[in-house]
């Protein structure tokens, strides 16, 4: 496809990218050196009468504090949800998200600020993807680990802006929202009435 001469650089980009450290919540470490972990993980739970706008709701008012972002639209979700997450994988004892991202945010390193990545993130509803990529996994690990509790086990999203790698974020975007979101719309998914309101916790964390 008339792309032959972006093999040699990629290749080198790719090699140099998997081996750098990547810095979040507090800690650091190379994607080439993860021991346990899952690409393209599929995940399927059941919808019960979902209502959508409700499910929005709680997702705006526990994630990136409140900010203002693009409503859906009013509609109720029933059956099976199905998705991939491009990588899982543990950590130091916890486990994670990662998303990989190719949004074009600007010219050069500079554009890929904390501001600019949670911008695109905010546009592009991202925050409803992750929160639903750790629902999923908050199901998996219940199931899988004995002793499993969100704030101990649950490491969080990482959001990894690859055109961004050289800056100074690493295009990294790293979040947790609170364990009351997502033990909610895990609630909410099962048909059950929601967990019990406290005051807002926000997220811990954006860019580290």
């Amino acid at each position: 496809r008339d792309w032959e001469t972006w093999i040699e650089p990629l290749s080198a980009w790719l090699g140099s990218y998997l081996n750098a450290p990547l810095r979040f919540n507090g800690t650091q470490c190379k994607l080439s050196t993860l021991s346990t972990y899952q690409v393209e993980m599929e995940f399927w739970f059941s919808s019960r009468s979902v209502n959508v706008q409700r499910l929005d709701a709680l997702v705006r008012q526990y994630t990136l504090g409140g900010a203002p972002r693009p409503v859906l639209a009013a509609n109720e979700l029933n059956g099976m949800f199905k998705g991939f997450i491009d990588l899982t994988f543990e950590h130091q004892g916890r486990y994670y998200v990662a998303d990989y991202k190719s949004n074009w945010l600007g010219a050069d390193d500079s554009a890929y600020t904390e501001q600019a990545m949670t911008a695109s993130i905010l546009d592009n509803r991202y925050d409803l993807q992750y929160v639903l990529y750790l629902l999923a996994l908050h199901r998996q690990l219940k199931a899988r680990l004995a002793d499993y509790d969100y704030d101990r086990h649950m490491g969080g999203a990482l959001y990894l802006f690859l055109r961004g790698t050289r800056s100074q974020g690493q295009g990294v975007f790293f979040t947790r929202p609170p364990r009351l979101l997502i033990e909610s719309l895990d609630l909410m998914f099962q048909g059950k009435p929601a967990a019990q309101q406290a005051e807002p916790a926000w997220e811990q964390g954006v860019l580290l």
